[in-house]
């Protein structure tokens, strides 16, 4: 009320709840003002883990030995859980993170993130802070509102997850220091890491559990041919399938390829399959998928581990394709440069050789 400047006043009587300032030559009566606060952002759960691989074949060890991460119960609550498959290219690294993350969703109300970091690709690695960025925006922050620094981003990102239970699926990283970035800080989330690298920072430093991923048995890789086969091709006699799977070295993406050649002919004897995989100048060829789905080609996988070496360690390898023989007596694969180790795997003799060599003579050829 403002009775001190002659003829004019300002008169309230009743009650208001107003962030506004109302100014009236006379208000009178029982006048409300009710202010209504804005709505809180709905909060977003996403869902972005991509699908499960069909036909998904044993693994039964590795899938118990990742479980504890989810049945422990952890003392360390400001300690994130971080789970690391490693092995060699087309081990099935990725199939088994996704087949295992898809099995405890339940316990990560708070939903999944998924990012390809393309550590071994034709391209180059994402850099984390373009994974952080997609993530915050993911998490309901505005394209506006995300921070240009780094750090802020990092914090932003561990701030909007101190209080969810979320998974997160790291797949194809370089190395540890591009997946350091992206953890969160709390055992409320689990971060499900995948990569051709040993991740041993991320095993070092965060206290990762380490899953080295090996290529299948026999048993195991004629199971996993028989279910890819089995609505195009029924009559292939078991000692076929394993000649095949011996073949492909037990490798599941080789083992994938090749059931995929027999089953688009089914009529062809599985004999022949087998007479071109012996080749090994025509392997690559037998092994590749179609030319839009290079990252599902056998020589595409080995040549981006290859890409990704250092000079020393590429040179290293392409003399140990000068070696005249099918078996290679040598320190074990941890005695070697650790760069070449991701190329090196459990399938040299069967991979890594035909690489190097053009299969007509003994001549090197370099990728």
């Amino acid at each position: 009320m403002r009775e001190d400047i002659p003829g004019h006043t300002n008169r309230f009587d009743g009650s208001a709840s107003a962030h506004t300032v109302v100014q009236a030559g006379e208000v009178s009566g029982g006048v409300h003002f009710h202010h209504q606060a804005p709505l809180p952002a709905p909060l977003i759960v996403p869902h972005q883990l991509r699908s499960s691989v069909r036909q998904f074949v044993n693994r039964s060890e590795e899938r118990t030995r990742l479980s504890s991460l989810v049945a422990d119960r952890y003392d360390e609550p400001h300690t994130v859980r971080v789970a690391a498959i490693t092995g060699t290219a087309g081990v099935g690294k990725t199939s088994l993170a996704l087949h295992w993350a898809h099995s405890i969703r339940p316990h990560f109300p708070g939903g999944e993130l998924y990012a390809n970091l393309r550590g071994y690709t034709a391209g180059s690695p994402a850099a984390p802070q373009e994974i952080l960025g997609r993530f915050l925006e993911d998490l309901g922050v505005p394209t506006t509102h995300v921070p240009a620094e780094p750090e802020r981003r990092e914090t932003m990102f561990r701030s909007l997850l101190a209080e969810r239970r979320m998974l997160l699926v790291l797949d194809n990283a370089a190395d540890s220091s591009q997946v350091r970035p992206l953890l969160p800080a709390t055992s409320g989330c689990l971060v499900v890491v995948t990569s051709r690298d040993d991740l041993s920072g991320l095993v070092r430093r965060e206290g990762a559990l380490r899953l080295d991923v090996t290529t299948f048995p026999t048993t195991d890789a004629v199971e996993l041919l028989r279910a890819a086969t089995a609505d195009y091709r029924t009559g292939d006699r078991r000692g076929d399938l394993a000649a095949l799977a011996r073949l492909c070295a037990g490798l599941p993406l080789a083992l994938r390829i090749a059931a995929e050649r027999a089953a688009g002919w089914p009529s062809m004897p599985l004999g022949e399959l087998i007479d071109d995989l012996r080749d090994e100048s025509a392997r690559w060829s037998v092994l590749t998928a179609e030319a839009e789905e290079g990252s599902d080609a056998m020589r595409s996988v080995f040549e981006w581990s290859y890409r990704a070496l250092s000079d020393p360690a590429a040179r290293l390898f392409r003399r140990l394709g000068l070696h005249p023989g099918n078996e290679l007596a040598c320190p074990p694969p941890r005695a070697l440069p650790g760069a070449i180790q991701p190329m090196y795997g459990a399938c040299w003799t069967r991979w890594c050789e035909p690489i190097c060599w053009n299969g007509a003579g003994r001549s090197l050829r370099v990728p």
